[in-house]
């Protein structure tokens, strides 16, 4: 595993903030206030797809280690760019705290993402070919 200057958040650390990250937006529209319209399913919408993703991931907190970390990574900028728009989107931005929520956690999913040291997948070695002739 690789690591620049820029990728400087352990993944495991990156799947540990999506497991809260899922909750905390399943959670928000009632603990802030606005269990009523197009923000509700937004936000629990969200946080089950966050939750999804980091259950089907590969890695040490993952439960069924199908999703490959290039895949995770790009749903992971497809929920920010969502969530930054999602207010306008859905008509849920005269709601202020539906809002900034959306807003400032659309930023941070997409900095956290661009700062994860993502694991490399090595390829699996082919096995080296049997040198023995077949003798019939």
């Amino acid at each position: 595993m690789s690591v620049s200057p820029v990728r400087v958040l352990p993944w495991i650390v990156h799947e540990a903030i999506e497991y809260l990250a899922g909750m905390f937006f399943v959670l928000a529209p009632f603990v802030f206030g606005f269990p009523e319209g197009s923000a509700l399913p937004v936000f629990v919408g969200v946080g089950v797809v966050i939750l999804a993703v980091a259950i089907l991931s590969k890695g040490p907190a993952a439960v069924l280690n199908v999703l490959p970390y290039p895949v995770h990574a790009a749903l992971d900028y497809v929920l920010g760019f969502f969530l930054l728009l999602a207010p306008f989107v859905f008509g849920f931005s005269s709601i202020s705290s539906a809002l900034t929520i959306s807003v400032l956690l659309g930023l941070a999913h997409l900095m956290i993402t661009l700062v994860t040291s993502f694991p490399t997948e090595q390829p699996v070695p082919a096995a080296p070919a049997d040198p023995t002739p077949l003798v019939e």
